[in-house]
């Protein structure tokens, strides 16, 4: 057996090593490719963050507006409490003093301007009394101008509320302003709101099929039905109005084509003339039979023009109306026309 030659062998080897060097280059060819690609894609993401960061900082900056003044009225206290609390933290006011502060400059009126006076009063002079806490603050402010018992007010309200000439949208708003308040269960409730709705628009929603189950579907049926009754009313005035237009409007010789105007839809056609009414036969009376009815019996009506028997002389039919010219007419035409009238009963 040969013994192998360590040259050889290490050339091979060092052949091998230069063959793995040359095959690790494409590789890390690809790897500084990909490192690349990375940093581009941090530095992408970096300028991304840093503009969302820009937008955020000018959402903040936004100016929130103050909530409305108060300046008395019991009904809004509870509302102006809430409305500062959004406000604080929509804001991000943290400090009592601020928030106070803040509540007793929108006080206005005599009733909350003289509170806010002496409360400042107490908080300047560092009275045991001042309210120095914001909580403490609401409290006392709902105590003094809020309502104590406001499921009886709201009871007593929604029981007097009725619809009367007030459209359905704006009953339902004040009956869902005064519900919360009551503390009562849907059947109650639907029971006062039907109380206090137009009876013929609480009629209207009883012809309904389906007919309505809950008190939202009432108001909404309500709604529907009421805005519908409104616009048949205007589309009703509308064609009346339209009709006595018609019926006023009388072309004269001096509007064109008054000649070939059309008829009026509706109007009234006239009359056909009433024919010659022949006289029924009397019949004959039975000699044997008993005059029970000694009462007279009317007499057929008779025309005063004609002098024939079923008509009256105002629906005559022989009657022929001639306009003439009085002026126009000789000697004779006068006197042959006075004859004609007086024999007519004129």
């Amino acid at each position: 057996m040969t013994t192998p030659n360590p040259i050889t062998i290490l050339q091979n080897g060092v052949t091998s090593i230069l063959d793995g060097i040359n095959n690790l280059i494409p590789v890390w060819a690809t790897t500084a490719a990909n490192l690349d690609s990375t940093a581009q894609a941090v530095a992408q993401l970096a300028s991304t963050a840093g503009q969302l960061q820009k937008v955020e900082v000018s959402v903040a900056q936004t100016t929130i507006p103050l909530p409305e003044e108060f300046r008395g009225v019991k009904d809004k206290a509870a509302y102006f409490i809430l409305a500062c609390n959004q406000y604080f933290t929509q804001t991000k006011i943290t400090e009592d003093n601020i928030k106070i502060a803040t509540a007793l400059g929108l006080m206005k009126g005599d009733k909350a301007s003289k509170w806010a006076e002496n409360q400042l009063r107490l908080i300047q002079s560092n009275h045991a009394d001042a309210l120095t806490c914001w909580t403490d603050f609401g409290a006392e402010f709902e105590n003094h101008f809020g309502d104590r018992t406001p499921d009886t007010t709201a009871t007593s309200k929604i029981k007097l509320l009725i619809q009367g000439t007030k459209p359905a949208d704006e009953y339902n708003t004040d009956f869902n302003n005064l519900k919360v308040d009551t503390g009562w269960n849907e059947c109650a409730l639907l029971d006062c709101y039907k109380t206090g709705l137009d009876p013929e628009l609480l009629m209207s929603i009883y012809r309904c099929d389906p007919m309505p189950v809950t008190l939202k579907e009432y108001q909404k049926k309500a709604e529907l039905l009421d805005k519908k009754a409104k616009e048949l009313k205007i589309q009703v005035a509308q064609g009346i109005s339209a009709r006595r237009f018609a019926k006023s409007y009388q072309p004269d010789a001096t509007t064109p084509y008054a000649h070939a105007a059309r008829p009026v839809v509706g109007a009234p056609r006239p009359a056909p003339p009433v024919p010659n009414a022949i006289p029924a036969a009397v019949p004959r009376r039975d000699p044997d039979a008993m005059d029970v009815d000694h009462a007279p019996r009317r007499p057929p009506i008779t025309c005063f023009k004609c002098g024939r028997v079923g008509h009256m002389a105002r629906n005559c039919p022989s009657v022929v109306v001639k306009v003439v010219d009085v002026a126009e007419m000789t000697d004779e035409q006068k006197h042959a026309a006075a004859a004609q009238l007086k024999d007519q009963g004129f």
